[in-house]
């Protein structure tokens, strides 16, 4: 069988001899304990000794990672992938929290006029279990979900204990043919023998379903899913825990992951900076009170490693932006339900693809797309957009002598960066347009957020009003962000969202304890969400790349926070990517900001300008 997305044009970084390193050595003659936990929705700057003064004093115990990036889009399915993997969506072939799948399941042989593959080649919400495993069956991508196996599946190839407990949707993707076991053998006739899976939707083994049960409802009061939640972390401590310690008694690793809902589900329906937003930063930050305190139980602290980390950060709707009517308002796209332009709405961000009938060629498919950018460029709602290919570079630019690594950024349509450059190209799955809203990093919520404040959408009819659902404000956020949510009509101004390619999206949290982590250490290298599964690999020494998975994460081990390891040699270098489009007489100016790292890029975040022409640039 093969290998879906092996075409991708990336650099892949290999992680060659992880496994013969005096950490890894180390591992195995002494096994460990990783764990995860992912405060989902997490911004750095929530993390206060009022807020969350476990977590706080936890971070300045161990391993701050001060500069650390989320990935782009900056939603949870993109990272959750990422977190898994160590590789960017053009490995993992997942670019957000809904997809059109459609096209790349007709490329991989799938009959999609049968269901339930005929329903999720529409635009669908991979937050759901049971829709990521019809997608990963025999009839769908048949075991290839992602584009290289998790470090939770290096886990069970060593004989190792593995525990995903939490949120649906992002625990799949830790463990994607959990589903199919049969035999200690998964879809791909790879062992898994010693694993856990519970999540909102799904439990597995079958052993399980008396904790699935006892789960408490989902609810939205106060703390959303603050129960369930804790019933999460508490299985971790009473179950997890212990088979954990079994296994690396008997001289195997383990690795054990908890998604929490919080704070993102609560700041999501109340707004940043409302009570029960703050109140669900302690809520988290209780939970991972619970797990550590199992591990002191189990005397395990000196054979425990953990990190803490959020899959992005998050801001204040501005205003609801519903692209798929103001494309049709724009004669962009033929109708809200129609096909020839498909947009799968991801909040802070849409990915935008083009029917191959109504456009079936090259030069139609960029007509239309060149339309749809200057539209969007000229509002102010719209940040960078990326789209799938280069624009073409003459052969002497491409060798010249000053010729750099990051000079071809530029996409093949007009005011656009490509793809590749960020490394979310992936043959098989990328939309034609991954379109950013503005972010406005400094602004804050006042005069937003609370249910007496305006709140506005854009539509088939214009700019409407419409009733603000968020919460009263206690204290004001700084960030802003433009949003879509589709036809979904529950997000209002002043509430929370993610998915944009702006500072307090990108930036996320993450900390690290235990004996293979340095203490009191702050890392002021730039860190992302890239780079913890290749760490946890060094520490548990495994050998990523085994099993199906022939390509490499292009994450980085963070070799400068772990103890007996040297520090990363590569100099750090911070540069812009800029693109201009001219329109109705006015000039629109993106920047890019990043920074690399020797030969590890990190997306720092972006800006857009708009400026009547005849002044300088």
């Amino acid at each position: 069988m093969k290998r879906l997305l092996l075409r991708v044009p990336l650099i892949l970084i290999g992680l060659v001899g992880l496994a013969r390193g005096s950490a890894s050595a180390q591992s195995r003659r002494n096994p460990r304990l990783f764990i995860v936990v992912v405060c989902d929705g997490l911004r750095p700057d929530s993390v206060t000794q009022h807020d969350m003064p476990h977590l706080y004093n936890l971070a300045r115990e161990g391993v701050r990672f001060d500069r650390q990036h989320s990935q782009f889009p900056t939603v949870t399915m993109v990272n959750a992938a990422t977190l898994a993997t160590g590789a960017p969506a053009g490995t993992t072939g997942i670019f957000g929290d809904t997809m059109y799948l459609g096209p790349a399941l007709a490329q991989h042989g799938a009959d999609l006029s049968r269901e339930p593959l005929k329903s999720l080649a529409q635009v669908v919400d991979l937050e759901d279990t049971h829709a990521l495993s019809a997608l990963d069956s025999p009839g769908g991508f048949a075991g290839y979900l992602l584009g290289l196996d998790s470090v939770a599946e290096e886990v069970e190839r060593e004989n190792g204990f593995l525990a995903i407990v939490g949120k649906r949707g992002p625990t799949f993707l830790f463990d994607s043919r959990v589903d199919t076991v049969v035999d200690g053998r998964d879809l791909l006739k790879l062992p898994q023998a010693n694993y856990t899976f519970l999540s909102d939707d799904a439990a597995f083994p079958p052993a399980l379903a008396d904790a699935h049960n006892a789960l408490p409802p989902p609810t939205r009061e106060g703390v959303s899913d603050r129960e369930r939640d804790r019933a999460f972390a508490q299985f971790v401590a009473d179950r997890a825990i212990p088979a954990a310690k079994q296994s690396i008694e008997n001289g195997h690793p383990a690795l054990v992951t908890l998604w929490l809902h919080n704070p993102d589900i609560t700041q999501h329906r109340a707004g940043l900076g409302t009570l029960p937003a703050m109140e669900a930063l302690q809520a988290a930050d209780e939970d991972l009170t619970t797990v550590r305190a199992a591990v002191t139980a189990a005397k395990l602290d000196n054979r425990t490693d953990m990190i803490v980390v959020s899959d992005h950060g998050f801001a204040t709707i501005r205003l609801r932006v519903w692209l798929a009517a103001l494309l049709v308002s724009a004669g962009l796209k033929e109708g809200i339900d129609s096909d020839d332009v498909v947009i799968a709405p991801n909040g802070g961000s849409d990915l935008l693809y083009l029917s191959s009938t109504a456009f079936p060629t090259r030069e139609t498919i960029r007509e239309r797309l060149q339309k749809i950018v200057d539209f969007c460029a000229a509002q102010e709602w719209c940040g960078p957009i990326f789209s799938r290919e280069l624009a073409i570079v003459a052969p002497a630019a491409r060798h010249a002598r000053r010729y750099k690594p990051e000079t071809p950024y530029k996409g093949w349509v007009d005011g656009t960066f490509a793809q590749p450059a960020l490394g979310l190209l992936n043959q098989a799955r990328s939309p034609d347009l991954i379109i950013s809203f503005a972010e406005s990093a400094d602004a804050d919520n006042k005069g937003l957020t609370g249910p007496n404040n305006l709140a506005f959408a854009l539509a088939l009819k214009g700019q409407q009003p419409m009733p603000n659902r968020s919460q009263e404000l206690v204290r004001p956020v700084k960030g802003l962000v433009y949003s879509d949510t589709g036809k979904i009509d529950g997000f209002t101004t002043g509430m929370g969202m993610h998915g944009a390619a702006g500072l307090r999206e990108i930036h996320n949290f993450a900390a690290a304890i235990g004996p293979d982590f340095k203490r009191g250490f702050s890392d002021e290298n730039p860190t992302g969400n890239l780079d913890i599964a290749p760490t946890i690999a060094r520490v548990l020494g495994l050998s990523p790349g085994q099993g199906p998975g022939s390509i490499s994460p292009s994450g980085r081990v963070l070799r400068e926070a772990l103890k007996g390891e040297s520090s990363y040699a590569g100099t750090t270098r911070g540069f812009t990517m800029k693109t201009e489009l001219e329109l109705q007489g006015v000039r629109t100016t993106t920047t890019l900001r990043l920074t690399r790292l020797g030969d590890h890029l990190y997306f720092d975040d972006s800006s857009t300008e708009r400026e009547p022409l005849g002044k300088s640039p």
